[in-house]
């Protein structure tokens, strides 16, 4: 299946635990530690008390309620037993070792509850290599690096990592690991998003029974979402199905584990309480609205304008986003509910004016949204800074009109240099191809190529920044190929094509174009299979010379992927170019066309649906997304 491609750009975007120091001494005996690791280690084949057959539940929970007891008991050789056998079956008697780690007032059960579930593996029977290799040291690494280990086992192929969060929610010791790990998982929905049912089928058999903060938030949200994604569903059965949510919802929040924790490095550091709840508000909001709870929502939402106030922002991207967002979400009146001091951004910022209009123009108030992003566009008008921010904010939302008019002034400004201007030129062109409007994406090119700064011009400026001219140029030629396509233009159409590719001979979507163009001549489909396997070599030559390069992966993919090639080593490339660029809009895109072209359209639609979270106003990537979900049908 061949792919329209997007040359946007992303947007990318949470804690940990100290190691439990275990004493050397309690109940006034010496070497204990080394006699419990000795037991531990001769464990015999089944425990005494409980078995892992079926059969009955309450008398299965009453006898690891008394092993439990038995930590404790005044008789070493009754502690030591009691530990072997809770060893054993450490996985039926999770969530009452936790409770005992964690509230028993006998500090002998607590200690040895600790030590048991410390021993409990992070990795599964049947884990696969890389979720194995993933969680290696996980439990001493940094705030970061835990974070950033959780959110790639959400994005393993298959959902293979989807178990282990689920494992790591119910059995890890430490409560902050616990909460982390559903925060990942509860950023993955939206309401009727058409891979969440996949993605979650196997988590409630994995919490069980857990009765953690973190467990009943996600089984409350899956049970939630299974309800109100199904429109033959009773309103009163979402609603209900919402009130026990928003129960497990007020619990979790109230035992945030999180003391300060915070992640990041200078202006990007957060503290990870504040995303935690930024992450579950935004989670609540939509879930209001789609229980047909609207006002609900919108005060729900409102709590994001409180984290604004309590860190002191006065930056109005933070406002802006909420508002942007909101309009996205089903929340767009929450335009009518900013509070009085961030009003204020309203009469001096664009952006935040620009958003409440979007807000409007979800309303369908479209002539108020119409006069106020004229109030805005107005409002910056000596402000480059501000064009700049609008500028790309507005192409991330999808916002076209106002983008590019807010481009068209800012690529025109005399405050700006060549630097920035061919840089901002190039995206604009994109955004334009994005939305269909070639030929406009074409001229922007044509005028940046031929323009100049000064008395210096600009292809001379381009080589220093790193861009080719040849390529640019094939580039533009190949906007106005598609302008012809649209036209029904197919003489005109191959005409533009065979000069972009004699302008630059590696232009991908050029040689994608011209290898899908109808009725091509057998001659003709041999030259360009020749160009395509020259474009590949060149680029395994830079994977070869920039290892750690995530592009030339990505491109090398995507040309496969739509022609012809190893598509096994483009998928592969693809992997590796979103271990370089986590989560890349643009990288998804490429590796959803990877699994659509081996016919797999379950991972083309996980990808995609990712894709298109990460990149919310893509014309291009939610066309690809509808394509892919009619593979599935």
């Amino acid at each position: 299946m061949v792919g329209e491609r997007t040359g946007r750009h992303s947007y990318k975007g949470m804690v940990g635990m100290t190691a439990f120091q275990k004493p050397v001494t309690f109940h006034g005996m010496h070497g204990v530690l080394f006699r419990l690791l000795y037991c531990l280690v001769l464990l015999p084949s089944a425990a005494h008390a409980i078995t892992r057959s079926a059969g009955d539940d309450v008398t299965n929970q009453q006898k690891i309620t008394a092993l439990i007891t038995e930590l404790g008991d005044s008789d070493y050789a009754t502690r030591e037993s009691a530990t072997q056998q809770l060893r054993t079956i450490a996985d039926h008697a999770i969530d009452q070792l936790l409770d005992a780690a964690n509230q028993s007032n006998d500090l002998e059960i607590a200690l040895r509850s600790q030590w048991i579930l410390e021993t409990v593996s992070l990795v599964g029977p049947d884990d696969p290599p890389e979720v194995t290799e993933l969680l290696k040291n996980f439990s001493n690494s940094s705030l970061s690096q835990q974070i950033s280990t959780l959110s790639r086992l959400v994005r393993l192929e298959n959902n293979v990592g989807i178990k282990p969060l689920a494992r790591l929610i119910r059995t890890n010791r430490s409560a902050s690991i616990s909460y982390l790990a559903a925060l990942v998982l509860l950023q993955e929905w939206r309401p009727n998003d058409p891979y969440w049912p996949i993605l979650v089928a196997d988590i409630p058999a994995e919490l069980n029974t857990s009765q953690r903060p973190s467990a009943l938030l996600i089984q409350h949200l899956i049970s939630f979402s299974r309800l109100a994604d199904n429109p033959e569903n009773k309103s009163n059965q979402k609603k209900d199905a919402f009130t026990n949510l928003e129960e497990a919802i007020k619990k979790f929040l109230e035992l945030l584990p999180f003391n300060k924790q915070a992640f990041g490095i200078n202006t990007t550091r957060r503290e990870v309480g504040d995303l935690a709840r930024e992450i579950v508000v935004r989670c609540h909001a939509r879930a209001a609205v789609q229980a047909e709870f609207p006002d609900r929502g919108i005060d729900i939402a409102k709590k994001l304008f409180g984290f604004i106030a309590e860190r002191g922002e006065k930056n109005p991207l933070a406002t802006a986003d909420v508002l942007f967002w909101a309009s996205h979400s089903g929340l767009a009146d929450i335009c009518n509910a900013v509070p009085e001091s961030l009003q204020k951004t309203f009469e001096d910022q664009s952006l935040t004016l620009y958003a409440v209009a979007s807000c409007e123009q979800a309303n369908g108030n479209d002539i108020l949204a119409t006069e106020m992003a004229g109030r805005a566009f107005a409002l910056s008008s000596d402000k480059t800074d501000q064009q700049m921010l609008a500028a790309i904010r507005l192409d991330h939302w999808g916002l076209i009109d106002w983008a590019d008019r807010e481009y068209q002034r800012v690529v025109a400004s005399p405050k700006l240099s060549a630097q920035q201007i061919i840089p901002l030129s190039i995206q604009w062109a994109e955004l334009l191809n994005d939305f269909d409007r070639c030929e406009e994406a074409s001229a922007v090119l044509e005028k940046m190529l031929n323009g100049s700064h000064g008395t210096v011009q600009n292809i001379r400026i381009m080589d220093s920044l790193g861009y080719s001219k040849e390529a640019l140029t094939a580039r533009q030629k190949y906007f106005v190929s598609r302008g012809a396509q649209g036209d029904g233009n197919r003489d005109r159409e191959r005409k533009d094509l065979d000069e972009a590719l004699k302008e630059y001979p590696e232009e991908i979507d050029t040689l994608i174009a011209y290898y899908h163009f109808p009725e091509i001549s057998a001659v003709d489909r041999s030259r360009v299979v020749t160009l395509i396997k020259k474009a590949l070599r060149k680029l395994q030559q830079r994977i070869d010379q920039e290892p750690d390069a995530a592009n030339p992966y990505n491109e090398y993919a995507w040309l496969v992927a739509n022609t012809e090639g190893d598509l096994a080593r483009a998928t592969r490339y693809s992997k590796r170019s979103l271990e370089l660029d986590f989560d890349s809009a643009s990288f998804l895109d490429t590796l959803a066309h990877c699994y659509a072209a081996d016919e797999n359209s379950a991972e083309a639609i996980r990808c995609q649906v990712v894709a298109l979270r990460k990149d919310p106003g893509s014309n291009t990537i939610k066309k690809n997304l509808q394509k892919f979900l009619t593979m599935r049908e």
